[in-house]
């Protein structure tokens, strides 16, 4: 099993699930992000980490935020499971956001979200023995958790900038059940290249259980038509990403239809990591938009387009 091979500071910092696409759907990370494309959007990711390894981590994710125009509010909903060898996480969400408006272009949004996590303990009788430790078996069972989000988000037609602090829980049915105090930023620079290609260098930083990640890339962009950057109206693009911890990965995606993207990304690892699969990790991304709920604006507002 994996969690036998892992260092403890690793497993501690995998028990939070991670995503290479979160840049597609940062209000995953941050409620301050809630709405943050204008529209009503439903999204899921899928991602099978370290290819080949038992008991290797498993994460499903999907989301469904809309945004309303006349109290400039957004709602949002997360569901997410995240299996890690014998522990397996059901978390559900709620989020809301408010967005100011900076000025004709540019808009200021703080958001919150609350939500509850269950942590389930799938052991074997015969773990025990297998690892050498007689108190395992004490330890199959659930545990369960309230836990809230708090962030902030500034866009632009020319800069995003974000910040999230999560799981800020309260009460615990056990340490085991808490997750570990995550802190979230980004910043991305769209920039315009040619009348139908562009370039979006990004860079974020993660600080989880002592653990510093800092990722830098970029992510071209192609256009159906000339001025139509960095919004849904993109009609592919393709990226890459570098950890400091030691890996890259490969991003592209496409629209296959006028509301509807897909994605997919590939990771592989250096050093340490590399020695947990040489298959990489894999991940999809579907997200579907459509017309704000209780609006009847054009579907995918973007700024600056």
């Amino acid at each position: 099993m994996l969690l036998g091979l892992l260092p403890a500071g690793r497993v501690a910092a995998q028990s939070d699930y991670d995503l290479s696409q979160r840049w597609l759907n940062e209000a995953i990370y941050n409620p301050g992000a809630t709405g943050n494309h204008l529209a009503t959007a439903l999204s899921l990711h899928a991602r099978t980490q370290w290819v080949g390894t038992d008991g290797a981590p498993l994460t499903q994710v999907a989301t469904f935020d809309t945004y309303v125009p006349h109290i400039r509010s957004a709602f949002g909903l997360l569901i997410m499971h995240d299996q890690i060898g014998y522990l397996n996480s059901y978390n559900i969400k709620l989020s809301y956001a408010y967005h100011v408006p900076v000025s004709e272009r540019s808009i200021l949004s703080f958001g919150l979200s609350a939500g509850w996590l269950n942590r389930h303990r799938d052991i074997r009788d015969d773990m025990a023995d297998e690892w050498f430790d007689p108190l395992l078996a004490r330890a199959r069972g659930a545990d369960h958790t309230p836990e809230f989000d708090f962030g902030m988000e500034f866009r632009s037609p020319a800069l995003k900038l974000g910040a999230s602090v999560r799981h800020l829980g309260f009460y615990t049915s056990s340490a085991f059940a808490a997750p570990p105090l995550t802190v979230w930023s980004y910043a991305a620079l769209p920039l315009r290249v040619t009348g139908a290609f562009g370039i979006e260098p990004r860079v974020s930083y993660n600080y989880r259980t002592a653990i510093h990640y800092i990722e830098a890339g970029a992510i071209l962009h192609f256009a159906q038509r000339a001025g139509n950057f960095y919004s849904f109206r993109d009609l592919f693009w393709l990226g890459g990403m570098y950890r400091i911890h030691g890996q890259v990965a490969v991003h592209l995606g496409i629209h296959i239809s006028k509301n509807i993207q897909v994605g997919y990304s590939f990771d592989y690892g250096f050093g340490d990591l590399a020695t947990l699969s040489d298959k990489g990790t894999h991940e999809i991304f579907f997200t579907w938009r459509f017309h704000p709920i209780f609006s009847k604006d054009t579907c995918c507002p973007a700024l600056g387009n």
